[in-house]
């Protein structure tokens, strides 16, 4: 990380948030300025027929209505992701070192590492601009009066905002008002998802892998002398004797000996051929185990063990399955150094039992009792890839669904968006190749601010959307007789309070809590 450049960013928020806050009441008197917090609002109080024309075109009554429901999903979805998080930062034990920039926590273009200054600026103005816009349409549908609009700054133009007549919509019916305030994260879902079919269902099958190959995501150098390895980036066409789908499953079921191998590679333009060493790599020694109590070469091949070849990970584990524990094994491991050197260890396993019961109980089993463990870390080849219709379907959006939910919102961490030249170059567009991922690029960010800022806006937090639209859905609940209690005022305070203050503890966890030792 480099810290002068995170305590530049850091000093120049500070200095805008003291700025603005300490001139907020001289800010405030002025007709054209304003401030909302820490940011600056410039207002335009004439000129708003744009709200009138578009509210007559478009059934904003009909979106205000259907943003009610998007809200409570929208809401319901960032509770659970809050809740997944903590749970997962309580359960799996994050290092202070390891813990993320307190900038990704700002969804800030340039500020936050990982979101672009084109594409982010872009799309995050854009995505902020129609959700303001999207209350003064409905409040005029409606009839409030809307009293300004104009752009919003925190250190950069962010978007904009629009201020309904506030006495005006205080007054509207709870039912009207809820529509009102959920047309803006309620518009930002629905652009969220038009962006998502359209990268799915029309820019994917319009795009199509160059080859049948894998994808390198990670690589490690084996032969630290002559560099013979496999690009990070680059797609593997052919491995030795292997191609098509049988590349998929390399680690498992490839049938080279270990040692010097042919790979045809491809980058998006250029083809190579590569002699790269090949095998299962240790690539980490275990603690208290036996290959680090005999100081087994890490990046060495797996050659043998008990003079049986170690063709691939499988192999590797039915191997050792079939040797009782703490019995004495002999390894023979290749080592690259501008040649390759070959070295024999004699060492006594223990049971994948004892491994478990000290690293991960729950995940123990009484057959572990009876299969031998070296205490290794492995990959095949030193590489870790995906096949490249995984990657084709990732970048597209198109495993949103399910497990993949969490990658295709973190392609930025992931750095796959906007999609690096070399991964695009892997796949025929049906058009000029920058023009195709400009529009999928900017068609991600889209999706990626609007749902990220509907959701977010929909939580019951008093500084949010979703904090008034709560209030309100509970005085429109106590239109029915079983809910009668929620006609006294001091009852629905108390739930809002109890229910926000929950939803900020929760946020202030998963912020802090990375950054203490435990």
């Amino acid at each position: 990380m480099d810290y002068n450049y995170l305590y530049l960013v850091i000093l120049i928020v500070f200095s805008w948030v003291f700025i603005i806050l300490s001139l907020a009441p001289k800010i405030n008197k002025t007709k054209h300025f304003a401030t909302m917090g820490p940011a600056l609002m410039i207002r335009a109080t004439k000129n708003r027929g744009t709200l009138d024309a578009v509210s007559k075109r478009l059934p904003a009554k009909a979106i205000g209505r259907i943003s009610t429901v998007l809200v409570i999903l929208g809401g319901l979805t960032a509770f659970i992701m809050l809740l997944y998080e903590a749970i997962l930062i309580t359960v799996v034990h994050i290092p202070s070192g390891a813990a993320p920039s307190p900038l990704e926590d700002l969804a800030i273009p340039v500020i936050n590492p990982f979101i672009p200054l084109g594409y982010g600026t872009a799309t995050l103005v854009f995505a902020v601009v129609i959700h303001e816009m999207f209350h003064g349409i409905v409040a005029r549908k409606h009839g409030i009066k809307v009293n300004s609009v104009g752009a919003l700054f925190f250190v950069i133009p962010v978007g904009a905002f629009v201020e309904p007549d506030e006495k005006e919509i205080m007054a509207a019916d709870p039912v009207v008002r809820r529509r009102i305030i959920a047309a803006g994260p309620g518009i930002n879902l629905i652009i969220a998802v038009i962006c998502i079919l359209l990268l799915v269902f029309v820019m994917m099958p319009a795009s199509t892998p160059v080859h049948n190959g894998v994808y390198v995501e990670s690589s490690t150098a084996i032969d630290p002398v002559h560099g013979h390895t496999i690009p990070k980036g680059y797609e593997i066409i052919k491995y030795g004797n292997i191609s098509g789908n049988a590349l998929n499953n390399l680690e498992t079921t490839s049938n080279l000996t270990p040692g010097m191998e042919n790979v045809e590679l491809f980058n998006g333009k250029t083809y190579t051929n590569e002699s790269v060493p090949t095998g299962v790599v240790i690539s980490d020694l275990i603690s208290g185990f036996p290959a680090a109590a005999h100081n087994v070469s890490i990046n060495s091949i797996i050659y043998k063990i008990n003079n049986k070849t170690v063709y691939n990970i499988n192999t590797l584990g039915s191997i050792l399955n079939n040797i009782t524990p703490g019995t004495n094994v002999t390894m023979e491991t290749m080592s690259f150094g501008g040649s390759v050197h070959y070295h024999n260890y004699t060492m006594k396993t223990v049971s994948t039992y004892s491994y478990y019961a000290k690293n991960d109980p729950t995940a123990n089993k009484n057959a572990y009792k009876n299969e031998s463990f070296i205490g290794v870390g492995i990959t095949y080849s030193g590489i870790g890839y995906e096949p490249i219709s995984y990657m084709h379907s990732l970048v597209f959006g198109g495993l949103l669904a399910g497990s993949g939910f969490y990658e295709t919102l973190g392609l930025p961490i992931l750095g796959l968006s906007p999609i690096p030249t070399a991964l695009s170059g892997l796949f025929s567009t049906p058009f000029n190749s920058y023009i195709f991922f400009g529009i999928v690029n900017t068609l991600y960010w889209l999706f990626w601010f609007d749902f990220l800022l509907g959701i977010f806006n929909a939580l019951p937090l008093s500084i949010l959307d979703g904090g008034q639209y709560f209030k309100d859905s509970l005085a429109i609940a106590s239109r029915r007789k079983h809910l009668s209690f929620l006609k006294d005022q001091q009852n629905i305070t108390k739930i809002y309070y109890v229910i926000g203050m929950f939803v900020f503890m929760l946020l202030m966890y998963i912020i802090i809590i990375p950054y203490v030792h435990i």
